[in-house]
């Protein structure tokens, strides 16, 4: 059997397998969704893996999500990547069409300072740049939750119920402190990333994570080191009301990337405007 028809076979498999859209309660106009998407790969090159049954309205009305998600997970303090480079010139494309709120915030020259950063005991001068705009964080929460409703599926075989509760939080290279990381990851006793044969994610996307594989998944993801995002998501009755509470009373500082939401990507439908969970 030709490579072609093994992938197409893959994907009648799981749109006949699917009960509706991974994200929301749609069942009609299914295709085949893979998160996180091929274009953060590098020449797309992605090892099968987390491929998820999808409504039209949420593959195309989160293609600006994907996008910002991908681009600023490809930037580096100082590249060692040449691929990454020509990368973010070709997503600069795909935000100014999917996410120009976004491509426009970027753009600020009150955006970028020149900075210091010590490689190897060497400091070298570099452009910083302060990815946290109001548009920036309501597309980047946007992909933490479709990301944190694909582990849920994932890990529960199942996708997650309307009625639940999605807790993510965010951070850009350098947004987060080692200690921090270390605590957040200490309950996390598993590790996971895409491999196909001998291909594997590797530091493109991997993720250290928890579950008790029916009704509650949390994980820590890294996508090239430089964004890292953390879940809760949960549909369980006796889980949900306690763990929204206990998220209410987080407090909030202004810059903060910390979100609470729920199942059905309701933002898109909303002109992106974040909907906590009732």
């Amino acid at each position: 059997m030709s490579e072609h028809k093994q992938r197409s076979l893959k994907k009648a498999e799981i749109l006949k397998a699917a009960v509706r859209c991974v994200y929301c309660k749609n069942t009609e106009a299914l295709t085949v969704e893979h998160m996180p998407p091929r274009g953060l790969f590098k020449d797309k090159d992605r090892p099968s893996g987390w491929e998820f049954a999808c409504c039209n309205r949420c593959n195309e009305g989160t293609r600006g999500a994907d996008a910002v998600a991908q681009f600023v997970s490809k930037i580096e303090a100082i590249s060692e990547n040449s691929w990454k480079q020509e990368s973010l010139l070709k997503l600069k494309s795909a935000l100014q069409i999917h996410a120009p709120s976004v491509f426009h915030e970027i753009l600020k020259a009150d955006t970028w300072t020149d900075a210091l950063v010590n490689r190897r005991g060497l400091l070298h001068p570099v452009k910083s740049v302060r990815l946290n705009g109001p548009e920036t964080k309501r597309y980047l929460d946007i992909f933490a939750a479709k990301i944190a409703m694909a582990a849920f599926h994932t890990y529960t075989k199942r996708p997650l119920n309307m009625d639940s509760i999605i807790y993510t939080q965010w951070y850009l290279n350098g947004g987060i402190q080692q200690k921090e990381y270390d605590h957040v990851v200490s309950i996390m006793p598993h590790y996971a990333e895409l491999k196909q044969g001998i291909k594997s994610s590797g530091r493109q996307f991997s993720l250290k994570y928890n579950t008790n594989n029916n009704d509650i998944v949390a994980a820590m993801f890294s996508f090239h080191e430089s964004l890292h995002i953390t879940i809760i998501a949960t549909d369980s009755p006796e889980l949900r009301d306690p763990l929204k509470d206990l998220f209410l009373s987080i407090p909030h500082f202004e810059g903060s990337t910390i979100n609470l939401t729920k199942a059905g990507l309701h933002e898109i439908d909303t002109n992106n405007k974040t909907i906590c969970a009732q």
